[in-house]
């Protein structure tokens, strides 16, 4: 039995190397903890950027909110009247007019097809007299709205010759400034 107690006294365990990966994963988490650290440096500047954004993003929609209130104010008290005449340039025979007063959800479409369009501007020029005389007392504005689309010029003609027809017709009925001749 002494054979192998004296054994077990002579192993000897070198260490060396687990203390060199011990050592060398030390210096991996506080490497990366340094790392984090400018990470977390990054972000704040980032969130500090972005939460300044967000405050002036934040008074823009308020100053806008306070315009649309200032707006709907005036639009209780205003018949607004916008009309829209589209064509695909494709086919410029087939055009549509649109009319859209406040209050109402859905546009008014007249459809004008071919070179005879005088049905459809006929029944366009009732309608809008008809948004006029429920308007009465109240001012009205016809607006020929500017919404990117393409207009031509006969159709832009012939409807600020309606307006203008309108507006003649009474005091409360303004127009909004339209293009001169040969701007549509």
């Amino acid at each position: 039995m002494r054979r192998q107690g004296k054994k077990k006294n002579d192993i000897l365990i070198d260490l060396t190397s687990l203390l060199d990966v011990i050592f060398i994963l030390l210096m991996v988490v506080l490497a990366r903890q340094q790392v984090s650290g400018m990470d977390l440096e990054r972000q704040s500047a980032r969130l500090e950027e972005e939460e300044q954004s967000l405050k002036e993003e934040k008074e823009k929609v308020q100053d806008e909110f306070r315009l649309y209130s200032d707006q709907n104010d005036i639009t209780d008290k205003t018949v607004i009247i916008s009309v829209t005449a589209t064509f695909d340039p494709e086919n410029p025979k087939e055009r549509s007019l649109k009319i859209l007063k406040n209050g109402n959800s859905a546009p008014d479409v007249f459809i004008l097809k071919g070179g005879d369009t005088k049905e459809a501007y006929r029944e366009f020029e009732e309608k809008l007299r008809s948004y006029v005389s429920e308007g009465e007392g109240l001012p009205v504005v016809l607006s020929l709205a500017d919404d990117g689309s393409e207009i031509l010029y006969r159709d832009a003609k012939r409807i600020q010759e309606i307006f203008n027809s309108l507006s003649s017709v009474s005091d409360d009925i303004y127009l909004r400034a339209l293009p001169a001749s040969g701007e549509f």
